[in-house]
């Protein structure tokens, strides 16, 4: 197997970990989403590969702002829907890769497992920090 991949289930880890009290109210923001990118960025991971993933619908009437990382580890990724973008890339790298998914989300869970994928917790990963 090569080198392990995570991938982190943006909004859901904002909301189970991160965001809490009146910090909820713009959850979907780029500001919210840069705090779990600057969150990820101050963990001690190992992985050689992180992706950040979050839900996106094409808009017509705006350009959505994209928050990137300083990490270039960090990938952030933008899916229509984050969960079967999560799922469709577990199953394609799983033959060659462990593909670890952070989400507390027990439907993805159980689809990830499905597919040969690990899941860990928001909260397992984010004690990562020293």
């Amino acid at each position: 197997m090569s080198d392990p991949i995570l991938i982190i289930d943006g909004f859901n880890v904002l909301h189970a970990a991160v965001l809490v009290g009146r910090d909820r109210a713009g959850w979907w923001q780029p500001a919210a989403q840069r705090r779990l990118v600057e969150r990820v960025e101050q963990l001690h991971l190992s992985y050689p590969a992180v992706w950040i993933v979050f839900d996106r619908r094409p808009s017509t009437s705006e350009v959505p702002e994209d928050v990137t990382s300083t990490d270039s580890r960090i990938r952030i990724v933008y899916a229509p829907s984050a969960d079967d973008w999560i799922v469709q890339e577990a199953e394609r790298l799983t033959p060659q890769h462990s593909v670890i998914v952070v989400t507390a989300d027990r439907p993805l869970r159980e689809r990830v497992r499905r597919v040969k994928g690990i899941v860990l917790s928001p909260s397992a990963v984010l004690r990562s920090e020293s």
